[in-house]
């Protein structure tokens, strides 16, 4: 082993330290920190993220050799590797789970060939005389560009149909590596990728384009300055622009791109989903041409790889996309935007579970660039750090052009009226009508997917359940299916109780289908379409939908939150919020902001144009604080009645949280992990030096998904990296007792989601 050097590497599996592995000869000097490796764990193969070199002396006698390299060089760079590393830290993740969703995927390698040395006439006669194949490769060469295999192998087969017909691939590898050895052909590895298509622009009729840009107002001049003064200054700071639904956040954003990219720095604009990267990346296009470009995870591997190489070859100037774009690996880095950067979308509910809003912040510190977060309603915790200074606020409290905010009417459906069958009171129905006569575009708006929340036998009461999850299925009108929207289980839909044979069925709730099954046979001369993750699955159709809106193609669209991000309809005359109370009962902390949120967001989808926008919000619970401030665009009042229970109850922005959840096929098991670690946080909680509460164990409100069994408690604490220490230690407690086979531990630090 002695004179061998070794790498460490991190793998994407749960330990929590990076493992060393001996470097073979013949991969001496290829291996550098920020390259993908295979290599062997536990009889596995796993592919992995060097991160550190070294000698081998001390070493253990048994480390294993590094079986190949991925990358021919490196596709994270120093500054991204820290930044893995502090992601790992903070939020209790490996490594090598931070590090493999931080990149793309593998790019695929080829073999390039390309003549060494131009033999001479008698040289290249002796070899046609004695192997044909050999002189035709070189004839094919010749003149050319250096190629890879199958395109030597077109080549010569076009030149030479009639000698070889077609070439077996077992001869050509075979050539080819012997040319190789005798020093006739020159072969390099490279990466191959093909770029991510092209953002329309300019597309079909009516589409939606970019607006020119135009006279600043006064509270846009104002925060424009603000943020280039930092700019100029290149110091890290962190902007929050506050302004009401349609006050023109957009320009501001791109006023400071605009700054960035002149003084030729680099930037990323985040946004909460990626059905909007069309629409955005249309006006980043028409400000700064072609050095532009999209990373999401929709696109296809070997379009995550090309965008990815321009990147790094420095051909972009701005990156536009969702949460995973904030590790776009841009040098010079000057600015990121996080647009709506109060969306819980932000937030990974995978390991590892980072939240991209804060993890653009520490990027930006590291790098001394400029954050600049926006939204018409700002998390509570990002308001309060406004308000107490940490960040600065600029607030734009009108809509451009002198456009005003929508008129906001609560529907208080324990005493309206509906017709027979149908979702809405008297007065949104009469509405539409009057919005569809007037040749208004109208968004019918229900945070809940499928045709009914589910089935009931109305006979035995029996309701169909996933089978693997603790959920009830949601019916599909349209495939006939029950559903699982957490594992997809599916079963077809039944006309019979499957229990007593009854056929006394009765379709409980609403969703989407529902709604747009009932407005499509209401209001048969106006077209509808639906905008939910059902409907959008297809790749393109989020696009395509969205531009027949935008053309007036469609008249009324229904659909879920994905309407209330950031969309720019013009032609929106009516809003109808059909149910506020899905997101107001859920069981978490945060129901009142969320429920505050996208009321507010979705309602703002109307009156942007000419138009003056109206908005019905349906509800059984009208004096809820959120949907009267949400009803007067009021988000100082909600806030501040919001912050003082926050004070009060010891949730964030006044302490952290973190989840921990037990899972196992094995309830008792999962049941006795939670309780575990509880005993243990509980232990150590009254040695550390900060206040530490923990609450629970209880089943998890859905206990069971993909037939695994959860429980879960929430651990308080008073300051960011005392949080992730303590956890650390908790969990070094309970790897040391060895948990049950089949049990995980997970954790989620700063969660966003408590189901």
């Amino acid at each position: 082993m002695e004179g061998n050097s070794i790498v460490e590497v991190a793998v994407p599996i749960p330990i929590d330290r990076p493992l060393a592995y001996l470097v073979p000869p013949d991969l001496e000097g290829r291996l550098k920190p920020g390259v993908r490796v295979v290599v062997e764990v536990k009889n596995k193969v796993v592919t992995g993220f060097v991160v550190g070199l070294g000698k081998s002396a001390g070493a253990p006698r048994d480390l294993k050799f590094v079986r190949e390299v991925v990358d021919p060089d490196p596709v994270l760079g120093p500054e991204l590797l820290w930044l893995a590393r502090w992601i790992s830290q903070y939020y209790v993740s490996p490594l090598g789970e931070v590090l493999a969703a931080m990149s793309p995927p593998p790019a695929k390698l080829k073999q390039v060939y390309g003549l060494k040395r131009r033999p001479g006439d008698l040289e290249l006669e002796i070899m046609r005389a004695t192997d044909p194949l050999k002189s035709a490769i070189i004839e094919a060469l010749s003149g050319a560009k250096p190629a890879p295999a199958l395109t030597i192998r077109k080549r010569v087969e076009a030149a030479a149909a009639g000698t070889y017909g077609t070439i077996r691939n077992a001869d050509l590898k075979r050539t080819l590596a012997g040319m190789v050895k005798d020093g006739l052909l020159a072969v390099e590895v490279v990466a191959c990728g093909r770029r991510a298509p092209r953002e329309r622009c300019d597309g079909r009729p009516g589409e939606q384009a970019a607006p020119p840009a135009h006279q600043l107002t006064a509270p846009q001049q104002a925060a424009v300055e603000g943020i280039t003064s930092a700019l100029v200054a290149e110091a890290f700071r962190v902007f929050l622009l506050f302004g009401v639904t349609g006050s023109g956040k957009t320009e501001v954003y791109l006023r400071a791109i605009a700054e960035v990219v002149r003084r030729g720095k680099k930037a990323i604009y985040l946004v909460p989903e990626i059905a909007l990267t069309p629409q955005i990346m249309s006006r980043v296009k028409q400000r700064f041409g072609e050095k532009c470009a999209v990373l999401h995870s929709k696109l296809s591997d070997g379009e995550r790889a090309g965008t990815w190489a321009r990147i790094m070859n420095g051909e972009v100037d701005v990156v536009v996309g969702a949460r995973s774009a904030v590790f776009a690996p841009l040098v010079g880095l000057g600015l990121v935007v996080v647009d709506e950067e109060h969306e819980a979308s932000y937030k990974q509910q995978d390991a590892p579970r980072y939240n991209a809003r804060e993890v653009a912040i520490i990027r930006a510190r590291e790098a001394g660039a400029v954050v600049l977060l926006g939204s018409a309603t700002p998390a509570i915790e990002t308001y309060y750090n406004a308000a107490n200074g940490k960040y600065a606020l600029f607030e734009l409290p009108e809509r451009i052009s002198g456009g005003t905010l929508p008129e906001v009417a609560i529907v208080d459906m324990r005493t309206s009226r509906s017709l027979p069958g149908s979702p809405f009171s008297e007065e949104a129905e009469r509405q539409i009508g009057l919005s569809l006569a007037g040749r208004e575009q109208v968004v019918l708006f229900l945070n809940r997917r499928g045709f009914s929340n589910f089935v009931q036998c109305r006979d035995c009461g029996f309701v169909p359940r996933c089978r693997n999850c603790q959920v009830t299925l949601t019916y599909h009108l349209h495939r006939r299916e029950l559903v699982c929207h957490y594992c997809d289980y599916r079963e077809k839909g039944w006309d019979a109780c499957p229990r007593c044979k009854g056929a006394n069925v009765d379709y409980v709730g609403l969703g989407t289908q529902k709604i747009e099954d009932y407005v499509s046979k209401q209001f048969p001369l106006a077209s509808c379409a639906r905008f939910d993750r059902d409907s959008t699955s297809k790749k393109g159709s989020t696009e395509a939908l969205l531009a027949d809106f935008a053309d007036g193609m469609v008249r009324m669209l229904v659909g879920t939150q994905m309407l209330a991000k950031g969309h720019d309809f013009r032609s929106v005359g009516l809003v109808v919020v059909v149910n506020a109370d899905v997101t107001m009962n859920l069981p978490d902390f945060r129901s009142g902001e969320r429920t505050f949120q996208i009321v507010t967001q979705v309602a703002g989808r109307a009156g942007r144009g000419q138009i003056a926008g109206k908005v019905i919000i349906q509800t059984l619970n009208p004096e809820h604080h959120a949907l009267k401030h949400a009803c007067r665009h009021d988000f100082k009042s909600f806030y501040s009645q919001e912050v003082t229970q926050r004070e009060e109850l010891y949730y964030p922005p006044f302490a952290r949280l973190a989840r921990v959840v037990a899972e196992s096929k094995k309830e008792t098991l999962a049941r006795e992990a939670a309780k575990e670690f509880v005993a243990i946080a509980e232990r150590l909680g009254k040695n550390h030096g900060g206040k530490i509460e923990v609450m629970g164990p209880s089943r998890a409100p859905i206990s069971k998904v993909k037939n695994v069994y959860r429980w879960h408690l929430v651990v308080k604490g008073d300051g960011r990296a005392a949080l992730s220490n303590f956890l650390k230690a908790c969990l070094g407690e309970m790897a040391a007792r060895a948990l049950a086979d089949g049990v995980r531990l997970g954790v989620d630090v700063d969660p966003q989601v408590m189901l």
